[in-house]
């Protein structure tokens, strides 16, 4: 994604040099840590009808899953949330991944099979950094930004520490 602030190239030379973390997960393939805010408004329906670009929360979820595996983090929680709705992945338009280590957008994508061309559009966490803290709120932000372009469905899915994952399913409103 040519438009990342912060978009590396992975050569073989970075590969070789970048410390290796635990295992097979490098600096090169890890979020580097930021600094951001951000915040979320909610409101009532009745407010929301004054507002033309108002999205509507479909429903949230948190799971515990194993700590020693964050990168599979969401995974049930990603389930639970489309069991729950009914809403199948075709229907998404929009997919969030926060990707603390790149491994956690690959194990989703193919978990799920989702269309590569519908996650994180403006570039993930490995381009624009882990704001720790801040990342949850950022990624429904962004969710809510990139379903201003777009009809219908958007998830956002996040790990955290502990093995703990959570998901958001906002949706746009019609009219």
């Amino acid at each position: 994604q040519n438009k990342d602030t912060f978009t590396r190239k992975l050569n073989k030379k970075i590969c070789e040099r970048a410390p290796i973390l635990k295992g097979n997960i490098s600096s090169a393939t890890t979020a580097v840590d930021s600094d951001a805010a951000a915040f979320c408004i909610v409101v009532s329906e009745k407010v929301a009808k004054n507002f033309p670009n108002a999205i509507r929360i479909v429903h949230g979820v948190s799971s515990a899953g194993v700590p020693d595996t964050p990168a599979f983090a969401t995974i049930n929680s990603i389930n639970r949330i489309l069991e729950t709705t009914k809403i199948t992945i075709e229907s998404l338009k929009v997919i969030e991944i926060m990707e603390a280590y790149s491994a956690q957008a690959i194990i989703a994508k193919n978990e799920f099979k989702f269309n590569e061309q519908l996650i994180n559009r403006g570039g993930g966490a490995l381009a624009r950094g882990h704001p720790i803290g801040a990342s949850g709120a950022i990624l429904a932000v962004r969710l809510f930004h990139e379903l201003q372009k777009t009809d219908g469905n958007g998830l956002a899915t996040i790990a955290a520490a502990g093995g703990l994952g959570s998901a958001l399913i906002l949706s746009t409103v019609s009219p």
